[in-house]
Protein backbone atom coordinates (compact mmCIF):
# COMPACT_ATOMS: atom_id res chain seq x y z
CA UNK A 1 0.00 0.00 0.00
CA UNK A 2 1.68 3.52 -0.73
CA UNK A 3 1.60 6.16 1.78
CA UNK A 4 -0.66 8.77 1.64
CA UNK A 5 0.42 12.03 -0.05
CA UNK A 6 -0.01 15.29 1.37
CA UNK A 7 -1.94 18.31 -0.54
CA UNK A 8 0.28 20.20 -2.97
CA UNK A 9 0.89 23.20 -1.18
CA UNK A 10 1.72 21.59 2.13
CA UNK A 11 4.29 19.37 0.25
CA UNK A 12 5.56 22.38 -0.69
CA UNK A 13 5.46 24.17 2.42
CA UNK A 14 7.69 21.09 4.20
CA UNK A 15 9.79 21.06 1.63
CA UNK A 16 10.58 25.00 1.43
CA UNK A 17 11.42 25.05 5.01
CA UNK A 18 14.01 22.41 5.14
CA UNK A 19 15.66 23.70 1.83
CA UNK A 20 15.70 27.13 3.80
CA UNK A 21 17.67 25.61 6.88
CA UNK A 22 21.37 26.44 5.57
CA UNK A 23 23.18 23.76 6.74
CA UNK A 24 21.09 21.37 4.44
CA UNK A 25 21.20 24.19 1.32
CA UNK A 26 25.36 24.11 1.78
CA UNK A 27 25.51 20.07 1.85
CA UNK A 28 22.79 20.04 -1.11
CA UNK A 29 20.56 18.50 0.75
CA UNK A 30 17.26 18.38 -0.86
CA UNK A 31 13.53 17.11 -0.07
CA UNK A 32 12.20 15.14 -2.71
CA UNK A 33 9.26 14.09 -2.06
CA UNK A 34 6.82 14.31 1.45
CA UNK A 35 3.23 12.57 2.10
CA UNK A 36 1.82 11.94 5.43
CA UNK A 37 4.30 10.20 7.73
CA UNK A 38 6.72 9.69 4.81
CA UNK A 39 9.31 11.94 2.75
CA UNK A 40 12.21 10.99 0.12
CA UNK A 41 15.68 13.13 0.02
CA UNK A 42 18.54 13.30 -1.57
CA UNK A 43 22.25 15.08 -1.68
CA UNK A 44 24.98 15.29 -4.08
CA UNK A 45 28.30 13.30 -4.07
CA UNK A 46 30.85 16.66 -3.82
CA UNK A 47 34.39 16.79 -2.83
CA UNK A 48 34.34 19.39 -0.02
CA UNK A 49 31.79 16.77 1.76
CA UNK A 50 34.00 13.52 1.26
CA UNK A 51 36.08 12.13 4.38
CA UNK A 52 39.69 11.00 4.13
CA UNK A 53 38.43 8.09 2.70
CA UNK A 54 37.55 9.38 -0.47
CA UNK A 55 33.51 8.55 0.08
CA UNK A 56 30.59 10.77 1.34
CA UNK A 57 31.21 11.87 4.84
CA UNK A 58 29.07 11.04 8.19
CA UNK A 59 28.07 14.19 8.74
CA UNK A 60 26.12 14.86 4.95
CA UNK A 61 24.37 11.72 5.47
CA UNK A 62 23.27 12.58 8.89
CA UNK A 63 22.24 15.65 7.70
CA UNK A 64 19.69 14.08 4.75
CA UNK A 65 18.64 11.14 7.52
CA UNK A 66 17.47 14.48 10.08
CA UNK A 67 16.43 16.20 7.14
CA UNK A 68 14.04 13.37 5.53
CA UNK A 69 13.12 11.97 8.92
CA UNK A 70 11.94 15.58 10.12
CA UNK A 71 10.32 16.07 6.82
CA UNK A 72 8.35 12.56 7.67
CA UNK A 73 7.40 13.81 10.58
CA UNK A 74 6.46 17.29 9.15
CA UNK A 75 4.47 15.41 6.75
CA UNK A 76 2.57 13.43 9.46
CA UNK A 77 1.39 16.52 11.65
CA UNK A 78 1.41 19.02 8.49
CA UNK A 79 -2.43 20.36 10.13
CA UNK A 80 -0.66 21.49 13.17
CA UNK A 81 2.61 22.73 11.58
CA UNK A 82 1.29 26.89 11.65
CA UNK A 83 0.36 26.50 15.55
CA UNK A 84 3.39 23.79 16.92
CA UNK A 85 7.00 24.05 16.90
CA UNK A 86 8.72 20.13 15.42
CA UNK A 87 12.30 19.22 17.49
CA UNK A 88 14.51 16.58 16.92
CA UNK A 89 15.05 15.22 20.16
CA UNK A 90 17.81 12.24 19.23
CA UNK A 91 18.58 10.34 16.06
CA UNK A 92 20.53 6.94 16.21
CA UNK A 93 22.48 6.37 13.38
CA UNK A 94 24.44 3.35 12.32
CA UNK A 95 27.12 3.41 9.43
CA UNK A 96 26.44 0.04 7.46
CA UNK A 97 29.06 0.91 4.71
CA UNK A 98 31.14 3.13 2.64
CA UNK A 99 29.40 5.91 0.89
CA UNK A 100 30.23 6.31 -2.66
CA UNK A 101 28.34 8.18 -5.07
CA UNK A 102 25.13 10.55 -5.19
CA UNK A 103 23.26 9.67 -1.51
CA UNK A 104 18.89 9.33 -1.35
CA UNK A 105 17.40 8.57 1.74
CA UNK A 106 13.56 7.15 2.64
CA UNK A 107 12.25 8.08 5.95
CA UNK A 108 8.85 6.27 7.20
CA UNK A 109 6.68 6.67 10.00
CA UNK A 110 4.82 3.70 11.18
CA UNK A 111 1.65 4.66 10.04
CA UNK A 112 0.21 2.27 12.99
CA UNK A 113 1.54 4.84 15.38
CA UNK A 114 0.24 7.94 13.62
CA UNK A 115 -3.29 7.40 15.37
CA UNK A 116 -2.33 7.67 19.13
CA UNK A 117 0.14 10.45 18.56
CA UNK A 118 -2.59 12.67 16.73
CA UNK A 119 -4.29 11.92 20.59
CA UNK A 120 -1.99 12.91 22.61
CA UNK A 121 -0.89 16.19 20.89
CA UNK A 122 -4.78 16.87 20.52
CA UNK A 123 -5.53 15.78 24.33
CA UNK A 124 -1.81 17.58 25.75
CA UNK A 125 -0.37 19.80 23.25
CA UNK A 126 2.04 17.38 22.84
CA UNK A 127 3.57 14.29 20.54
CA UNK A 128 6.10 12.27 19.81
CA UNK A 129 6.98 10.31 17.01
CA UNK A 130 9.81 7.83 15.54
CA UNK A 131 11.22 7.91 11.97
CA UNK A 132 13.03 5.34 10.36
CA UNK A 133 15.98 6.56 7.93
CA UNK A 134 17.44 4.25 5.27
CA UNK A 135 20.38 6.27 3.27
CA UNK A 136 21.64 4.83 0.21
CA UNK A 137 24.54 5.57 -2.11
CA UNK A 138 24.64 5.53 -5.36
CA UNK A 139 25.35 2.16 -6.07
CA UNK A 140 21.76 1.96 -4.61
CA UNK A 141 23.35 -0.22 -1.73
CA UNK A 142 22.45 0.77 2.22
CA UNK A 143 25.00 2.97 3.99
CA UNK A 144 22.99 4.27 7.00
CA UNK A 145 20.26 3.39 8.90
CA UNK A 146 18.71 5.80 11.40
CA UNK A 147 15.95 5.88 13.64
CA UNK A 148 14.70 9.52 14.33
CA UNK A 149 12.74 10.49 17.85
CA UNK A 150 10.83 13.91 17.12
CA UNK A 151 9.05 16.12 19.35
CA UNK A 152 5.96 17.88 18.41
CA UNK A 153 4.81 20.55 20.82
CA UNK A 154 2.35 23.98 20.86
CA UNK A 155 3.65 27.15 19.98
CA UNK A 156 3.87 29.15 23.53
CA UNK A 157 1.13 32.18 23.01
CA UNK A 158 2.88 35.38 22.48
CA UNK A 159 2.12 37.57 25.54
CA UNK A 160 -0.53 40.05 25.45
CA UNK A 161 0.60 43.68 23.91
CA UNK A 162 0.27 46.27 26.75
CA UNK A 163 -1.28 49.89 25.39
Amino acid sequence: MTPPELPAFAAAAVKAALHAIPMNATVGVRITGVGVGWAAGECPDTPPFRNHLGTIHAGAQFLLAEAVSGAAFAGAFAQHLNTAVPLIEKLDTHYVGRAVGDLTARAECNPGDLPAAHAAFAAEGRARLTVKVTVRDGEDKPVMEALAHWYLRDRPAAPALQD
